[in-house]
């Protein structure tokens, strides 16, 4: 079954309902059997922060879906990102050579810049908290750029900042929880 936007039923709802609405009978019809449909759709060409902003139309689209799956070409390459009620929220980094996509891991850990990637990794070799300054001595970056990039990788989510002292002197530990305790390994 396909359904294309002009085949839409005109009703007096808004776009989210008028989407909801399309596509959700199909949904529970596929529920029911127990069978996997599969709708395609476009991304808008501006694109989104978050990838289900992306989808040309409205909200109603993904929220009828068990599953969505968005396909994208950004600044960072092609991703595939994947939101759904029974799947991980994942973000991969894909590439399409000679016919055939290839995974090539994690979007966040693939488009990661240099310098990060070797915060991350002084960090994980110490195995302890550090600060700024024992990260630029471990890595041999100047120690303004690591407070500047410490403090976005905190934003981003890279890293956790602990302790209640200036940015100057707060460790950024990998894997902790905010009070500094390790989480434990998956």
């Amino acid at each position: 079954m396909f359904c294309s936007a002009s085949s839409r039923p005109v009703k007096k709802q808004n776009a989210y309902e008028n989407d909801y609405s399309t596509w959700a009978p199909l949904q529970e019809w596929a529920t029911r059997h127990g069978v996997a449909v599969l709708g395609l759709h476009n991304t808008r060409k501006g694109g989104a922060e978050d990838p289900l902003e992306a989808l040309s139309g409205s909200n109603g689209l993904s929220a009828c879906a068990d599953t969505t799956i968005v396909l994208d070409k950004g600044q960072n390459g092609r991703t595939l990102y994947v939101r759904g009620r029974d799947v991980e929220e994942k973000e991969t980094a894909v590439t399409f050579r000679i016919g055939s996509w290839s995974i090539l891991g994690n979007a966040a850990d693939v488009n990661r810049s240099r310098e990060r990637s070797v915060i991350i990794s002084a960090i994980t070799d110490n195995g302890e908290p550090m600060t700024p300054v024992e990260i630029a001595g471990a890595t041999g970056q100047r120690k303004a750029n690591v407070r500047q990039l410490l403090r976005k990788m905190a934003k981003s989510g890279e890293l956790h900042k602990i302790g209640n002292r200036s940015s100057k002197d707060a460790v950024y530990p990998n894997h902790t929880d905010h009070n500094g305790h390790r989480e434990a390994d998956e």
